[in-house]
């Protein structure tokens, strides 16, 4: 759903980084804690070490994105509600807020994943039977500084500074802003709290996690024996072997402990399922969809008609025969209709439905052979002679549409 999500337009826009950035790192997580759950689901082995050092350095990677991602969308609504624009005013800003998005999305968490990690990783991995892999860090003051903190300051900037100024702004200049974003096709104010109430969830899901893990790992340290400042490379890494853990040691830490660890595991699938609910079954990305699946569909070879199509069928050659010349024969039907017509014209009486089913002729053709080639009618044998020809002329039997080549040869009818 977070890939859908993802191939849409609007997710892919340039001020809407933040999204971008939290819809990718969801999906491989995702992806990751899936197989592992598949591959682990009743055991504890441990297996598939180079797939496991991927996927906890994934998890370290997204544990710092979905608090960053929230910090960089409310940090760009705030930047829309108060410049009352999608874009920046010049080239500097730009650059600035690009530098900033892309520091706070991307190269912090490769640092926190990579050598700040490394540093506080006290075995190559661990395995949580029914879950997979998963990544360990010793607790430490510097640990709780360099890595948990991340989950704690991000959104606590978003709420504290960023929050108050959005949502006043976003009432206060409601009317501005709904006249701004309707001369821009790529916002409108139903996307706009869209991503609003995506950095909400975000806010409530990462920031309550985070304060949690700080808890949890100081208090019973504080208990014990203390929290170390930091052990000392050489210690964090002898016997840094990977070790495993079954879900009945898993269940015996506690109910706190069993609640914080499915809290853990649940805020990154709650989240892909709220950002589909807000961004996938949109209009925008249902159009999307659909052009990914023709896409998809031609590729393979097979392109759909369009819908609702009506199925045509062509009529097949038509053939039209010559007009024949004198000299030919007359069909009697035919002959009989000239003879009355002819007959009529003489004593003046001829009507217009007789001219309109002179054999399949159009009453335009047997007016004007009638009327204007025809003369009137005066009784004399010259004048009915030129009347008779002309219609045995125009009425004529047509070439035989079958494709028989012979001629048939006309009788002059007699005009009484």
């Amino acid at each position: 759903m977070l890939l859908l999500v993802l191939l849409s337009s609007f997710t892919r826009h340039n001020w809407n980084l933040g999204v971008t950035f939290l819809c990718f790192w969801l999906f491989v997580e995702s992806v990751a804690d899936g197989v592992g759950c598949i591959l682990w689901s009743n055991n504890a082995d441990i297996k598939h070490y180079v797939y496991c050092d991927i996927v906890t350095h994934l998890q370290e990677i997204t544990f710092v994105v979905k608090p960053m991602a929230t910090l960089i969308i409310t940090r760009r609504l705030y930047l829309i509600a108060s410049l009352q624009s999608l874009y920046l005013p010049d080239k500097t800003a730009k650059r600035w807020n690009c530098f900033v998005e892309w520091t706070l999305g991307l190269v912090i968490p490769l640092l926190v994943a990579g050598p700040i990690y490394y540093a506080n990783q006290g075995v190559r991995f661990q395995v949580q039977e029914g879950f997979g892999c998963s990544d360990n860090a010793n607790p430490s003051v510097v640990e709780i500084l360099t890595i948990d903190i991340w989950t704690v300051v991000p959104p606590l900037i978003s709420v504290i500074h960023y929050y108050p100024r959005v949502i006043r702004m976003f009432y206060r200049q409601g009317r501005n802003n709904r006249s701004f974003v309707c001369s821009d096709n790529t916002i409108s104010r139903t996307n706009y709290l869209r991503i609003l109430i995506l950095a909400s969830i975000d806010v409530l899901l990462t920031l309550p996690i985070g304060i949690t893990n700080i808890v949890l790992k100081v208090v019973p340290a504080l208990k014990n024996s203390g929290l170390p400042v930091y052990p000392g490379w050489t210690v964090l890494h002898t016997n840094w072997s990977p070790v495993s853990f079954s879900y009945s040691r898993i269940k015996a830490s506690g109910t706190a402990g069993l609640a914080q660890f499915y809290f853990t595991h649940w805020t990154s699938p709650v989240l892909a399922l709220a950002i589909f609910a807000l961004f996938g079954l949109t209009t925008e990305a249902r159009v999307s969809y659909l052009r990914i699946i023709h896409f998809v569909i031609g590729r393979i070879g097979w392109k759909p008609g369009s819908r609702g199509a009506k199925k045509t069928t062509s009529l097949g050659d038509i053939e039209f025969g010559l007009r024949m010349q004198g000299g030919t024969e007359s069909d009697p039907y035919t002959e009989s209709r000239i003879e009355g017509l002819v007959d009529s014209r003489s004593h003046g009486d001829l009507y217009d439905g007789e001219k309109h089913v002179l054999a399949g002729v159009p009453l335009s053709n047997s007016e004007s052979i009638l009327s204007k080639e025809s003369p009137r009618a005066t009784g004399s044998a010259a004048s009915d002679n030129t009347v008779e020809a002309r219609m045995i002329s125009a009425f004529a039997p047509r070439h035989n549409v079958y494709g028989s080549e012979e001629r048939i040869q006309h009788e002059k009818p007699e005009i009484v």
